[in-house]
């Protein structure tokens, strides 16, 4: 019959029903169960393995579809609106870029395609923006690449429009490869291409520059280089016209009052330097000119060319844009194409009047002919030169001095007036006038009406011609 002491052990926990064997075998069941459940998956991946190598499966184009789209979820492109990026130059400045829409080119490439990008740095306080209706930005290198309607403002005083251009942040440098037009308040620039530095604070423009203030124009084929900081520009093989005079020279450099205007105020030339006014050429190898007087100062080699074939040297020149005159100074010397030769201490020559005055130990030769005096007037549409103050005439020991006196330089002819006087060998005539002939290297007086001719004469040379 049951036994009802065991029965309550085993529902007090005091003691199990059952015997020994049974408990063994329930043990060992539940060991199989565990191993079956950690060996069967370690199987099964071991079977997939095998049959890959094995068998070569092949992913399928789902496979690759299914997987890009995987990472679309992880590597999404960056695209928003109205965004701006902080960027820090090597000068420790702050710039700005914003944009209306920025989006990624590549997804995490940090390279952007732009629309109506908005830039903005600083040049020493000064501020400079970029602007265009399209771009590119590489944030890894900080290179801004801007396309059509590309506009710089610098500093609110000159703008500067172009098709293309590029900036690049971390080394402060920018350029542009198409044509580049600049605007001032009252000045104007242009060129083919153009650089910008900004740590040197400088704008190259390159290839056919033309720039212009007032009716102050400015070409080279070249270059010219502008130095925003300092005001100036330094430009070769340039051309400078200022209504109608011209001057060129190998490297000028030229001071404005401000980026705005451009109005030169002063300029210095080195190298060949040429000036072109009413139909002279003045030649030296440096030159500076100052707005405020409208003076031009020509050094070293000086020498002006006229169109009616004479030439002038000196150590210096000067000329006046207002008062149209070109004076020179220091060992003057003038050559005429009939054979002629001036010098002088100084003269200027009135490009309205036609005249080049000679002043002090005014000489001029002739073959064996010379004239001599204080001062002498060259008039050119006469060709004749007009003497002042103490005329002295030599020639073949003939001497002849007056107060007064003209040479006329296509007759090749002398003439002194006032106070006449002729010496020769000792022999002294005085007279109103004489004339000196340069052809025959003779003189003779002449009285006028009424006058009368006075003299000395020493019998013994008078006695030698005539035993000649």
């Amino acid at each position: 019959m049951f036994e009802t002491q065991k029965i309550d052990s085993f529902f007090s926990g005091e003691k199990n029903l059952l015997d020994e064997e049974e408990k063994i075998f329930i043990s060992r069941r539940t060991r199989v169960v565990r191993f079956l459940k950690l060996f069967l998956p370690c199987l099964t991946a071991l079977l997939l393995g095998v049959g890959v190598v094995l068998f070569d499966f092949e992913t399928n184009n789902d496979t690759t579809i299914a997987l890009a789209d995987d990472e679309k979820i992880y590597f999404e492109k960056f695209r928003m609106k109205n965004t701006v990026f902080e960027i820090t130059e090597k000068d420790n400045q702050f710039s700005t870029l914003k944009a209306d829409i920025v989006e990624e080119t590549e997804p995490g490439k940090k390279m952007y395609n732009l629309v109506n990008p908005d830039a903005k740095t600083l040049d020493n306080g000064k501020v400079i923006t970029l602007t265009a209706r399209n771009g590119k930005y590489n944030q890894n290198k900080q290179i801004l690449d801007l396309k059509t309607d590309v506009v710089s403002n610098y500093n609110h005083q000159m703008e500067i429009k172009t098709s293309s251009a590029t900036y690049n942040f971390a080394t402060e440098y920018g350029y542009g490869n198409e044509k580049v037009i600049g605007n001032g308040e009252k000045g104007y620039f242009e060129a083919d291409k153009f650089t910008f530095s900004k740590p040197k604070g400088i704008i190259t423009l390159i290839n056919n520059v033309y720039m212009k203030s007032g009716d102050t124009e400015l070409r080279t084929p070249d270059k010219a280089v502008m130095f925003m900081n300092e005001n100036k520009f330094v430009s070769a093989n340039a051309t400078v016209k200022k209504g109608n005079d011209t001057l060129k020279g190998d490297t000028i450099t030229a001071f404005f009052k401000d980026t705005k205007r451009f109005e030169i105020d002063r300029a210095f030339s080195n190298g060949h330097t040429e000036i072109r006014s009413e139909g002279k050429k003045a030649f030296a190898d440096r030159g500076e000119y100052e707005a405020k007087t409208g003076l031009v100062k020509l050094f070293d080699n000086v020498k002006i060319i006229d169109a009616s074939g004479y030439t002038a040297t000196a150590d210096i020149g000067i000329y006046s844009s207002t008062k149209k005159t070109f004076t020179l100074q220091n060992n003057v010397k003038v050559k005429d194409k009939s054979g002629y030769t001036a010098v002088a201490k100084n003269g200027i020559y009135d490009l309205n009047n036609k005249t080049f005055t000679l002043l002090n130990n005014v000489r001029i030769d002739k073959g064996n002919n010379v004239i001599t005096a204080p001062k002498a007037i060259y008039f050119q549409q006469k060709d004749e030169f007009r003497f002042y103050d103490d005329v002295k005439v030599t020639q073949d020991g003939n001497t002849a001095t007056a107060l007064s006196g003209v040479y006329f330089i296509k007759k090749n002819i002398a003439e002194l007036e006032h106070n006449v006087v002729i010496t020769k060998d000792g022999n002294v005539v005085r007279g109103d006038k004489a004339i000196s002939d340069f052809n025959t290297s003779k003189s003779r007086l002449v009285a006028k009406k009424g006058g009368r001719i006075s003299g000395k004469l020493i019998e013994s040379t008078l006695k030698d011609k005539k035993d000649k």
